[in-house]
């Protein structure tokens, strides 16, 4: 059955340790090709005659990348370059998908930002789309996700930190459960579609007791999603991991059981890489009639977009063409203020392998593999495709991840939390060797 899954030690300690980066294709590391501007103009344009509907994400640069008074320039940028690309889009490309990172931004800033979208992009009705709010503990209040409910968002994302107090945050913001409340009521008042909370585990500073003092709060709350990520996933280890102090592997595998138990026992179903919806949500209902697609930015409903992301750093997909905009504010503000787009590097369509694209899809959207369906659906036969690869899925059969013959393979429920593990051995054949000389060290 869709949505359940199982937690086994024996697997887990030989397996878990695979990162999610594997389930993504392509990821920004595979970005090697110089995108020109008007390559992004080329492709916008195809979309446009194709008339394929639209999903859009605005990023945010982080706290520390901006001085005190450099947001309100940063937020000219940010408009600038979607008055750049909006005059590209059809009258009948309506956006289906909006994501939307509130930052530091304030109920004013935020109503002139939506104003601009909307004067560029045509939206369909709020109950047709998925109009995403991210927002920041330490930065929302009733007036504001009110403020958000009036521009046409139906959704909540709330990150729930997990700071020490010599990082900047306040007792209350990480231990106390009352703001989180005070957030989940105010949505479901006026009746956002659903709310998910962002939870980390595995900083050194938590402990397994302190983490499910923490779960059990967030299970009260009920929210409709909670997504648990390993702080080893996070991308601010690999560029600071001594800031970003780690827990050992045995307190964190210990945090991540308990998660998985907790939520499962709850009445979460579980959709893929961390993510636990209520049975009631879109996610879930999606999942379990085929609906369901996994994009830049997750699990959605609206997998056939075109998808544009605008600010830092962020990814668009349009036309098969992937392009990512300058990863700092700076470098991003300099393109804009010469009339340049800021894209910089990406994948041209004809570099990316659609096949692969499909099943890592498939993997993370469904936990099985239908080889006759992808071949006619691709044109390509996947048995001779990956047929190098066989030895690495033969091996997770016989250890009991999948469930592999010569028509498909299925991920059975004990197996679900290692897709990332699936995912590596259509990567790299030799990946399992790794996950077993991990698993031998740990025995």
């Amino acid at each position: 059955m869709l949505g359940s899954v199982t937690w086994d030690d024996a697997l887990v300690q030989r397996y878990g340790q695979i990162g999610q980066r594997h389930c993504t294709y392509p990821a920004v590391a595979d970005f090697s090709d110089r995108i020109a501007p008007l390559d992004l103009l080329r492709a916008l344009r195809e979309g446009r005659r194709a008339g394929r509907p639209l999903s859009i994400s605005i990023h945010q640069p982080g706290g520390v990348e901006l001085q005190p008074g450099e947001a309100a320039a940063y937020q000219l940028r940010l408009h600038r370059e979607i008055e750049q690309l909006g005059c590209h889009a059809g009258p009948l490309q309506q956006v289906e998908q909006l994501r939307l990172s509130t930052g530091t931004l304030g109920i004013a800033a935020l109503r002139e930002l939506m104003t601009l979208l909307r004067s560029r992009f045509s939206f369909v009705d709020s109950h047709a789309g998925s109009f995403l709010a991210e927002v920041e503990l330490a930065h929302v209040d009733w007036p504001l996700i009110g403020a958000l409910h009036e521009l046409g968002f139906n959704q909540l994302s709330v990150a729930v930190p997990d700071l020490r107090a010599d990082d900047g945050g306040t007792v209350e913001y990480f231990r106390s459960s009352a703001r989180i409340r005070a957030v989940i009521e105010a949505a479901h008042a006026l009746h956002y579609r659903s709310v998910n909370l962002d939870l980390g585990y595995g900083r050194s500073w938590q402990t397994p007791a302190s983490f499910a003092r923490k779960l059990a709060s967030i299970i009260e709350l009920a929210p409709d999603q909670v997504t648990m990520f390993d702080y080893r996933d996070a991308p601010l280890v690999a560029s600071n991991p001594a800031r970003l102090g780690l827990a050992s592997v045995a307190d964190t595998l210990a945090m991540y059981r308990h998660g998985v138990e907790q939520l499962s026992a709850a009445g979460y179903r579980y959709i893929g890489l961390g993510k636990f919806v209520l049975p009631h949500d879109d996610l879930a209902m999606a999942q379990e009639i085929g609906a369901l697609h996994h994009d830049i930015h997750g699990y959605t409903l609206h997998g056939e977009c075109d998808h544009l992301g605008f600010g830092v750093g962020a990814i668009s997909r349009v036309d098969g063409l992937y392009c990512q905009n300058a990863s700092t504010a700076q470098a991003y503000q300099q393109a804009l203020d010469q009339d340049q787009l800021p894209s910089i590097c990406g994948l041209h369509a004809s570099h990316v392998d659609p096949l692969h694209q499909l099943l890592l899809e498939h993997l993370r959207c469904t936990f099985a593999l239908d080889f006759d369906a992808l071949t006619l659906h691709s044109g390509v036969d996947v048995r001779q495709r990956y047929a190098r690869h066989w030895p690495a899925l033969q091996q997770l059969h016989v250890d009991g991840v999948i469930v592999l013959d010569d028509s498909g393979l299925e991920i059975p429920r004990h197996a679900r939390l290692l897709v990332p593990a699936v995912c590596a051995a259509f990567e790299q054949p030799n990946a399992m060797a790794i996950g077993h000389s991990a698993g031998r060290r740990r025995r």
